[in-house]
């Protein structure tokens, strides 16, 4: 059996085909995905997305048949969305428009396969458990710097889900009741420190990183550039970002206690050499339980744009 894993972001489908292993088995290597595509989308509505996923799986077919390998018997679909506990209804994808879908239900009807549905968080991690940055660890969490904050608490292979379905939504975690408002309305959520879009607000403020955009719209991009070639307010923003983390994180480790925190997403890769060092500095002096022996290791993310197709496979198979 072939399993196909797609994740589909805002405006982007990954996706992989992942050769068969056990039932249950979380023995995986990066040799078990044996078709990979990407491509960018514009997926704005629930046809669009039932349409994008039988394209996707129609091709990774055609290209396992060229290669010899069985045709996929499962898929699993990873969404930037918040779902039923169940997995079986779609409640809102914002970047897809989507919203009270039983997405589930409608891809197996069109597919006549079975349908796994996930969290792109939550197979984000999941794959990265399998066999990326946390494949030796049977604990993790996820704190992913996107366009928002993406979080995921994974124990032996499997998510977290919560009692609504929303568990470990990390980005949420508050930092600050006084701080800026996040896009749930709350107000000082790690998101609104630290996300995509909390440092592009931040750097219409930071002169050299509006010079450094062609149109006079600075983002993170910018805002790092900036920081790198040494201007002091984007240093001091980009740090003010890590000091979130890190603040989110003590609050998150004795809440999750786990053996790995895998930091991940576009801005905490891309920036990895601004943020991580001041997020090492500031948890190690100021730990939680200070008292209690607690070797613990963040590490970035390995599987690039593919981890949540990867994930969304392994929980299908």
């Amino acid at each position: 059996m072939t399993v196909a894993g797609i994740d589909i972001g805002g405006s982007k489908i990954a996706a992989v085909a992942l050769a068969a292993r056990a039932r249950g088995s979380l023995d995986r290597t990066p040799a078990d995905v044996l078709v990979r595509t990407y491509r960018a989308h514009s997926i704005r509505s629930l046809e669009a997305l039932i349409d994008a996923v039988e394209a996707c799986v129609r091709e990774l077919d055609d290209r396992l048949a060229a290669a010899g390998h069985p045709p996929i018997a499962a898929v699993g679909l990873s969404l930037a969305a918040w779902m039923t506990r169940d997995r079986a209804l779609v409640l809102w994808a914002a970047h897809l428009l989507v919203r009270d879908a039983p997405v589930k239900a409608l891809l197996e009807q069109r597919l006549d396969l079975p349908i796994v549905l996930e969290n792109d968080a939550n197979g984000y991690l999941v794959g990265e458990a399998a066999m990326g940055a946390a494949a030796d660890a049977s604990s993790s969490i996820l704190v992913a710097l996107g366009t928002g904050v993406g979080g995921a608490h994974v124990v032996d292979g499997r998510p977290f889900i919560g009692a609504n379905g929303m568990g470990a939504e990390l980005g949420h975690v508050t930092i600050d009741e006084s701080g800026p408002r996040c896009s749930c309305d709350a107000h000082g959520c790690l998101e609104s420190f630290a996300g995509g879009n909390a440092l592009r607000r931040e750097a219409a403020h930071v002169p050299a990183a509006v010079t450094l955009a062609p149109d006079g719209v600075p983002t993170a991009e910018h805002l790092a550039a900036a920081a790198r070639a040494g201007d002091a307010q984007a240093i001091a923003v980009m740090e003010g970002a890590a000091k979130a983390v890190a603040a989110g994180l003590r609050r998150m480790l004795p809440a999750f206690d786990p053996e790995v925190v895998v930091l991940g997403g576009t801005v905490m890769l891309t920036c990895a050499d601004l943020l991580l060092p001041v997020i090492e500095r500031e948890l190690a002096q100021h730990a939680p339980l200070q008292g209690v022996p607690q070797p613990r290791r963040l590490v970035l993310a390995q599987l690039g744009g593919h981890a949540a197709a990867i994930g969304a496979a392994v929980l299908a198979s």
